[in-house]
């Protein structure tokens, strides 16, 4: 038996191998350069997640299609994998660049929030089986770490969410001076205080 400490999180632990529809704050453990069984290129990533705490370590894999049935190894500009390359490099402010194997090189350990939804396939062989699917990616910061709705939950705190007011956030409101009536014993604006007392009856 294990010495230490034996508690089990049962209700913190994550079931199962897909996310829950919500706002994750991930990094990029590997971007590998590979090719669909019909020939066309097609890098694969996969992303590890760091918060929510409950969904820490696990991971999800993204394929990116950028041939085509004309240049099936080439990185094609107008290819919908092409396209979302560049947001994840984007959002995990990866060095601009035109060598594909440096970008993906330079992309491991950079991290960017990733907003999944989860879904069940509607028909076909798969029918009724839950998946992912990427509709959202920014910078940390960005976005606030959480479950949305149809998650259940909603957003929590994180390394992603905005910060507090007055610490690189919106400006912290004014504090207004009050003093206390000596009439009703209640805190009244100072600028109001003598508007206050002439009009104010004891209750």
């Amino acid at each position: 038996m294990t010495e230490g400490n034996d508690f089990f999180p049962w209700d913190d632990i994550a079931e199962g191998n897909v996310f829950e529809s919500g706002i994750y704050l991930m990094e990029i453990a590997a971007f590998d350069d590979g090719h669909a069984a019909s020939g066309k290129r097609m890098p694969k990533a996969r992303f590890k997640c760091l918060e929510p705490s409950n969904f820490a370590n696990m991971t999800y894999f993204e394929n990116y299609v950028v041939g085509t049935d004309e240049e099936p190894t080439a990185i094609v500009a107008g290819t919908m994998g092409a396209r979302n390359m560049k947001q994840v490099f984007k959002a995990a402010q990866v060095p601009k660049g035109n060598s594909m194997a440096e970008i993906m090189a330079n992309s491991i350990g950079n991290q960017l929030v990733m907003q999944l939804n989860k879904y069940a396939e509607a028909e076909g062989e798969y029918k009724g089986v839950e998946r992912n699917k990427v509709v959202g990616m920014f910078k940390v910061g960005e976005r606030q770490i959480g479950l949305t709705a149809d998650g259940k939950k909603k957003p929590g705190a994180g390394s992603g969410g905005p910060k507090p007011p007055g610490v690189g956030g919106p400006p912290a409101a004014p504090k207004v001076e009050t003093l206390i009536c000596t009439t009703c014993g209640k805190p009244v604006p100072k600028d109001e205080y003598s508007a206050h007392v002439e009009s104010c009856q004891p209750e």
